[in-house]
């Protein structure tokens, strides 16, 4: 068992997506969705980010966004056509939930990759060319059914597990065994599986509604 930790910079409730029975992560990350080495069971932390925390005075570096248990791997466009997900399929004049789907590539006839008007295509509806790039060369949606989603919730890891955080840019990988159990064992004690909070930027739109009002 390993864990892949990284700084969460933007959390829209897209990356990871924790909405329904799972909690996917489709987008972005891509070294960590595309690598070999990325085994069922093995866990993917992301924790808070100092861009967040000055952007919304809220504290959450070295606090726990979420933390997504792989109960899955598979590919792309096997994620596009699965049944399970296509609840994840994006509805931008729906509910903030619906609007951060993350079900958003499929292929093309020609075998190349499409991209629905999503949170990650232009204001538009036009493909973003580097997204598009950037999330296929991923390959794997990456699905867990034991995951703890806390967004604006999100706590304080204990001074004894904050060597598990990422500082800055990239992934890193946790293999000793001690530690892992130890976040594990914290986690499981400390809260229930599933979502304690909403993603901290959907601020901005609560920002946005107050201010058309």
């Amino acid at each position: 068992m390993k864990i892949y930790s990284y700084v969460v910079h933007h959390d829209y409730g897209l990356a990871p997506n924790p909405f329904g029975k799972h909690c996917t992560l489709t987008v972005c990350k891509t070294k960590i969705r595309r690598s070999n080495n990325l085994q069922i069971g093995d866990w993917i932390i992301g924790t808070g980010s100092k861009h967040i925390e000055e952007t919304f005075g809220k504290p959450c570096v070295n606090h726990l966004i979420y933390a997504m248990k792989v109960s899955e791997k598979i590919l792309m466009e096997d994620y596009w056509n699965d049944e399970r997900f296509q609840y994840k399929k994006p509805i931008l004049n729906g509910s903030l939930t619906t609007m951060y789907g993350d079900n958003i590539y499929f292929k093309n006839e020609d075998g190349s990759w499409g991209q629905l008007d999503s949170a990650h295509s232009k204001h538009d509806g036009v493909v973003n060319e580097e997204h598009l790039r950037t999330d296929t060369e991923g390959i794997y949606a990456i699905i867990s059914e034991e995951f703890y989603y806390f967004g604006d919730c999100c706590p304080e890891l204990p001074d004894s597990l904050k060597s598990i955080c990422k500082n800055g840019i990239g992934e890193k990988t946790i293999t000793e065994e001690e530690t892992i159990e130890q976040f594990v064992k914290w986690m499981k004690t400390e809260f229930s599986i599933g979502i304690h909070g909403d993603p901290i930027n959907w601020i901005e739109h609560n920002q946005q509604s107050i201010i058309f009002e």
